[in-house]
């Protein structure tokens, strides 16, 4: 009986030092429009950040960087290729005009101090366009901050990221000059 307490109490000190996974999964609703209706490109999203990582806890001298626990670049291209699409794009990979979102900045930094933390999160995505005519590039971004008591909770942190990146993929989405320079 006292083995199984033992091995109980260890089975959760093991798991309470093991953070949960940091998913950051975006939702866009495209503003309704025709203005891409069939315009042929290719589309890619790159992650340009220096440093991969998405979260970043900082506690006194220590901190730790943990990257998200799904394939964000992808997540962020499935869902614009969607957007796209709902705004009559075709997206064709053969087509000599090219579109691509750059992830320049998307992180949420965490000070945890004793009796509170403070976040800060930081989304920058350019858009550039390349076609035979020339290209066009523009970058579309937005920050927050918010200060709460005691210990952080990772599931706020994902909610205040993830809505301040669909806020910045909103502001670039109804944002028609992009989409200009895409038809020419």
């Amino acid at each position: 009986m006292r083995y199984l307490v033992m091995l109980a109490l260890l089975a959760i000190a093991g798991c309470s030092s093991t953070r949960p996974g940091f998913i950051l999964a975006p939702q866009v609703f495209a503003p309704q429009s025709n203005q891409l209706q069939q315009t042929r490109f290719a589309f890619a999203v790159v992650d340009e950040r220096g440093l991969p990582y998405t979260l970043r806890i900082q506690s006194g001298d220590k901190v730790e960087q943990i990257a998200t626990s799904n394939n964000l670049t992808g997540q962020l291209q499935q869902s614009l290729v969607q957007a796209l699409q709902e705004q009559g794009a075709i997206q064709d990979a053969g087509s000599d005009v090219q579109l691509t979102v750059k992830i320049a900045q998307l992180q949420a930094l965490v000070d945890q101090r004793t009796l509170e933390h403070s976040v800060t999160n930081q989304v920058a995505l350019t858009v550039q366009v390349q076609h035979p005519q020339g290209s066009f590039s523009k970058t579309y971004s937005g920050d927050s901050s918010f200060t709460a008591p005691f210990k952080m909770d990772i599931a706020a942190v994902e909610r205040e990221l993830r809505v301040l990146t669909e806020q910045v993929i909103t502001q670039m989405l109804q944002d028609s000059s992009w989409q200009q320079a895409l038809r020419r």
